[in-house]
């Protein structure tokens, strides 16, 4: 309805309230009671209101045509000149929400036609223009035969309620949206335990409904729940339900393809104020990520501790600043004591420990050590003596390194103690052992070079004893034979003198005498030694080449030692090329570099070894050989003012090369 409108006018609230009572009271029959029931009705909450039979209005309170704005003539008005009854449109339509105008007055007219009840909700036009809800409510009246004679009816304003109702179900609709949304299964039960409700993902994601966990006794079948898991959580929810304690539990929960996830569920008490429960409210999240992750976890954190304590050295951590934190069991055995058994009131954990196990004489370098890797953070390393459980020093090597986040910072030191014992044991029996075997060498080699000289010496006295013998019989011979005596007493001399150069030799090679130097050329003494070694090197099939400056004559020198250096440097070249199968070549190349004499001896063999070591006395890589010969030549040459080293021969093998001091001219 819409105020201002066809025949509607304004109603004046002090004349209605005048006339109205009368009205209802001439309906009633005009008595006093009547009236009263009349003013009564006025003053009723909302809008009363009568029609006839036919629908037609025959009372309005004043309060009602107020509110709308129209009469009962308004009411009344017929659109399109038929009763309301046989289809013809009462005015009041007009001021019904358009939405709810039709069905208001179908359901009307059913109430007129069977003589039920009429009730409805409809959207009424207010005098201030806006609709507003109302409930409309209507009982028929009866004559004596039993047939309708009237209605008469209310409307109440309902319009907080319908608002209040509409805001209810849209904050249902959006509670109903969370649950659903929710990435969880939520369920409630009543307060024994009867499942009541499960949100939708439960379903969807379970393909389980109410009924399907809800036993035929009412109570929870648990049948979404692994069996092996089942009577655990159903004894779980028992006991919280009969405490009224909340409940937690994990187990596998099925899922709608049928498999298994680790689900934890919790579950807490709805109370009242009286404290009694009233519902249980529960959710189920999925964690079987975070189970098998953490399952993951235990088990490399199992292997990892299984290999550190299987490892076969003592492990131990540290904090950054060296407080130990971890120690394995192998080394909680071999000291004999834990972590915390050493901490001290005014002693930090990490000294008490070093003050309890390291030998006093490695103490002061042990700690110098640890300090010092702690405050740079480089790694940790040092041998020094622990004492075991049983009281005894041991001899260990103990290494730690520091672990790094991201950013560098050390956040721990790892470190490991290698009991090295028998190590150091063996090592002082193998170095005495060795001293030993030294001495034993030397012993030999100079046994070796006695018999050498031995037999050096040994020739030219045998022919003394010869020539004297032969001698002495010329001399005795009738008649004596002076001549060939004379002879003999030659060669006696002439042997004579050959022991004695051979001695006085060996005496200035180890005086390093500078008697009876020559002032020959180096091509003599290469020749000379070439010759005293082209037997040998034809038998062994070693071609020799000279090569270079042949008249190069170097200051005063040994003439004998510098052969003899020569002659260890070919030899030895040639017993290096022992093994080669193609043509083997020993070249022997001197010549001059500035003030010095350069001999060149290179071989086409194996090459040099231990090019470090060749040079020590003593040291030989031949089977039979005793060592001392490149450290002879080299004490030889040094001697006479020269050097003497080993260089690798291009393609193949190795060169020996020494040096002698030159006669300057005065032209140079």
């Amino acid at each position: 309805m819409e105020p201002g409108h066809g025949n509607s006018v304004d109603v004046d609230p002090a004349v209605a309230r005048q006339d109205a009572p009368w009205t209802i009271a001439r309906s009633f029959g005009e008595t006093g009671d009547a009236i009263q029931a009349a003013l009564a009705i006025e003053k009723l909450y909302g809008g009363a209101w009568a029609i006839d039979a036919t629908g037609q209005f025959t009372y309005a309170t004043p309060t009602a045509q107020t509110s709308i704005a129209m009469t009962l003539e308004d009411l009344n008005l017929l659109l399109d000149g038929k009763p309301f009854l046989d289809g013809g449109r009462q005015g009041w339509q007009r001021g019904t929400h358009p939405d709810d105008s039709d069905r208001a007055a179908e359901t009307l007219r059913h109430a007129l036609r069977t003589g039920e009840n009429w009730n409805f909700e409809y959207r009424v036009l207010r005098a201030n223009g806006a609709y507003v809800w109302h409930r409309a409510a209507a009982r028929p009246t009866r004559d004596e035969q039993g047939r309708i004679t009237g209605w008469y009816g209310t409307a109440l304003d309902i319009d907080v309620y319908k608002r209040t109702e509409t805001a209810l179900r849209e904050r249902e609709r959006q509670l109903q949206q969370l649950i659903d949304t929710v990435p969880a299964l939520i369920w409630s039960t009543a307060a024994d335990g009867t499942p009541t409700y499960v949100s939708k993902p439960f379903t969807e994601i379970t393909g389980a409904t109410l009924q399907d966990i809800t036993a035929p006794d009412g109570s929870a079948s648990l049948g979404v729940v692994h069996p092996e898991d089942r009577a655990a959580a159903r004894e779980a929810f028992r006991q919280s339900v009969t405490a009224g304690v909340p409940y937690v539990q994990r187990y596998r929960q099925r899922r709608a393809d049928g498999s298994y996830r680790w689900t934890e569920t919790r579950a807490a008490p709805l109370r009242d104020e009286a404290d009694a429960i009233l519902q249980w409210y529960g959710v189920s999240t999925d964690i079987h990520d975070l189970v098998t992750t953490q399952d993951a976890l235990r088990e490399s954190e199992r292997y990892s501790r299984q290999l550190v304590e299987t490892l076969p050295a003592m492990v131990y951590c540290a904090l950054p600043d060296g407080k130990p934190i971890y120690r394995s069991q192998r080394l909680r055995r071999y000291l004999g004591f834990n972590l915390e058994d050493k901490d001290e009131e005014g002693k930090s954990r990490l000294d008490g420990t070093l003050d309890a196990v390291i030998h006093p004489e490695d103490l002061a370098a042990v700690k110098q050590r640890y300090n010092h890797a702690l405050s740079t953070g480089e790694p940790y390393a040092l041998r020094h003596r622990l004492r075991r459980f049983d009281g005894v020093y041991r001899w260990v090597e103990t290494r730690a390194t520091a672990m790094r986040n991201g950013d560098g910072a050390i956040v721990q030191w790892n470190g490991i103690c290698l009991d090295i014992e028998d190590q150091v044991n063996a090592q002082e029996e193998l170095s005495r052992a060795q001293e030993n075997l030294a001495r034993a060498n030397q012993a030999a080699s100079l046994a070796e070079l006695s018999a050498s000289i031995a037999h050096e010496v040994n020739q030219p006295l045998s022919a003394v004893m010869n020539y004297s013998s032969a001698c002495q019989r010329w001399l005795t011979a009738e008649p004596p034979n002076i001549e060939r005596a004379q002879k003999a007493l030659e060669m006696i001399v002439q042997s004579a003198d050959s022991a004695a150069d051979v001695v006085s030799r060996i005496r200035a090679l180890f005086k390093q005498s500078t008697d009876k130097r020559d002032c020959t050329t180096l091509g003599t003494v290469v020749a000379e030694a070439r010759a005293l070694l082209a037997e040998e090197a034809s038998r062994r099939r070693v071609r020799m080449t000279i090569e270079g400056d042949s008249g190069l004559r170097p200051v005063p020198f040994d003439r004998v030692q510098i052969q003899q250096v020569l002659v260890n440097l070919m030899r030895n070249g040639m017993d290096a090329m022992a093994s080669v199968s193609n043509e083997r070549i020993l070249r022997i190349q001197g010549y001059g570099a500035g003030d010095m004499a350069r001999i060149e001896v290179s071989d086409q063999g194996r090459g040099i070894q231990f090019p470090d070591r060749i040079f020590e006395p003593f040291f030989t890589t031949k089977d039979q050989g005793m060592g001392m010969g490149l450290a002879i030549s080299r004490s030889i040459v040094e001697a006479h003012g020269g050097q003497l080293w080993a260089e690798r021969n291009e393609p193949r093998g190795a060169k020996f090369i020494f040096t002698l001091p030159l006669v300057m001219t005065k032209n140079a």
